[in-house]
């Protein structure tokens, strides 16, 4: 008989990860309409799981190896031109700064777009989530070695971009 996790525990959990399992979400790709019902998705296959976590990692790093998955299931399920809804999409102070932070967001998405799957990946999750490259090691089981290597070639893969970008608009 498997355990079941004790719901005082496993509300700790939740409440202790899912914002950050909700960015992760998102900034892996994950359509603003559906980040959360992938987060609640996490939550739920952690929920199943309970019994299968044996404390060899922490729990975020168990949580953002489930969001990993999730997230690119997720993402091989949704439609690549799903509008965003004008109540979903973020505004600022004022119409030119939205305008403005919607444009630099529209182009750096549009630039981690141009990276392989597996560097955005990487990049997202260690640069802008704040993971260590071991977490990503251990929830991926990625070799340790390789996504230093991705994330170092995602890195400077991305800079080119930007530079490049920046020549063009002079």
């Amino acid at each position: 008989m498997e355990k079941a996790p004790d719901t005082a525990d496993f509300g700790a959990l939740y409440a202790g990860h899912f914002r950050a399992v909700w960015r992760t979400l998102q900034r892996l790709g994950v359509h603003p309409g559906s980040v959360d019902d992938a987060a609640q998705e996490v939550f739920v296959t952690a929920w199943r799981r309970w019994a299968d976590f044996e404390g060899r990692s922490t729990e975020r790093t168990w949580l953002l190896g489930i969001a990993i998955r999730v997230a690119s299931d997720t993402r091989r399920k949704q439609r690549p031109t799903e509008p965003v809804s004008p109540e979903l999409q973020m505004t600022g102070p004022g119409p030119e700064s939205a305008a403005a932070s919607k444009e630099v967001g529209r182009r750096v998405e549009a630039l981690l777009q141009q990276l392989e799957p597996e560097r955005r990946e990487v990049l997202l999750l260690v640069d802008v989530e704040g993971y260590s490259v071991p977490e990503v090691a251990s929830a991926t089981g990625v070799n340790l070695n390789t996504l230093y290597t991705r994330l170092r070639s995602a890195r400077q893969q991305f800079e080119d971009l930007v530079k490049r970008e920046a020549e063009e608009l002079r």
